[in-house]
Parts: C-alpha cells; structure tokens; sequence
C-alpha cells in the first residue's frame, strides 16, 4: 500500500462533510469536470499555482524570484503562463500578500493522521470524525487504502465523499474502513 498522496487542503473543524464535528483531507485529481464542482483546484493530480490577484499588490518579487518566468507584467497586469510553471514553490517565498499559494503537495498517512487524531476529542463528543474528500479519492486508490486502514485502528468515525467513479472491485476493499459514503451524483 502506498503510505503518501497528493493532498490539495486539510480543514479542521468541518461541520458539512459528514456528522458531528470532522476533520477533511481532501485529495488531487478528478476525471470528471461537473458544472458544480466547489474543487476546482483539485481536478489536476499534480500540485499546481494558485494566484489570487485580489491579493496582488503588483511589488513584483515574483518576478524578480522566479527562474522560470513564470510572472509577467503585461499592459500593467499580474499574468501568469502556467505553460512554464513547475510548482517550485520559489515565487510563493516571496509573495508578502498571500496572493500565491501552492494547491497540493506530497503526504504521508502518518503526518495527516497525527494531525486528524489531535482532534478526536471534538469527533467523540460530537458523534464526528475523519471525512476524505477531493477531487475524487479513488484517483489515489493506493494511499486512500492506506490511510482509511490506518484511520480505522485509531477508532475512527469515517466518511468517504466520492462520485462513484471507480471499479466496484476497489470499492469492496475499503467497504469495512468507510462508515458512510457520501455520494455526489
């Protein structure tokens, strides 16, 4: 089993992604592209750049940062051409106004469940627990695999938010790790 994923957010306190009070890993990559999606940034499987231009105050250190000439300042404007980017990360060191942002990165089962079980005295009272969402999780089947098991011998609460989009076969694995599915159809 693979013990690391692509996670794109972790949020604590989570009141909508199952009951009781949860802690939701959401994962990178989805195959589907639905006019409704909140996730947007999670379709890619690969970390990718996040601008916020609202943020931008145009101080141009990422231009200055960035090896790859990724920023540029075209008719006065923040432009990025994500063509060149690599998701380096050296441009988001720069940016004092949070208007970049890196949406995923590398994780291991141990770091996110060190930081979902810090809570598990909000999940026991409260009747929540871990929810993994995305993107869609079946994308990661490896790691998804992992971290449910693992989760599930720290007694946890778990959902599994998905579209469906996976064999019937992988679904069966994980069945006696997952609680309550929660399906976006």
């Amino acid at each position: 089993m693979k013990k690391s994923g692509i996670v794109f957010d972790i949020q604590r306190f989570s009141l909508h992604d199952g009951p009781g009070i949860r802690t939701t890993v959401f994962l990178k990559g989805c195959p589907l592209r639905c006019m409704w999606c909140h996730n947007p940034e999670s379709w890619s499987r690969e970390p990718q750049l996040m601008f916020y231009k609202e943020k931008c105050v145009q101080c141009l250190e990422c231009i200055r940062s960035c090896s790859k000439s990724v920023h540029l300042l075209k008719q006065g404007k923040h432009v990025l051409d994500y063509q060149k980017c690599d998701a380096c990360g050296e441009c988001i060191a720069h940016c004092a106004y949070g208007a970049l942002k890196l949406s995923g990165g590398e994780m291991d089962v141990d770091t996110i469940l060190k930081e979902v079980i810090a809570d598990k005295s909000y999940y026991e009272n409260s009747g929540g627990g871990l929810t993994v969402s995305g993107g869609e999780p079946m994308l990661q089947f490896p790691f998804l695999e992992a971290l449910l098991g693992e989760a599930k011998t720290l007694g946890l609460h778990i959902c599994l938010e998905t579209s469906g989009f996976a064999r019937k076969e992988l679904f069966s694995r994980i069945a006696g790790n997952v609680d309550l599915f929660l399906y976006d159809i």
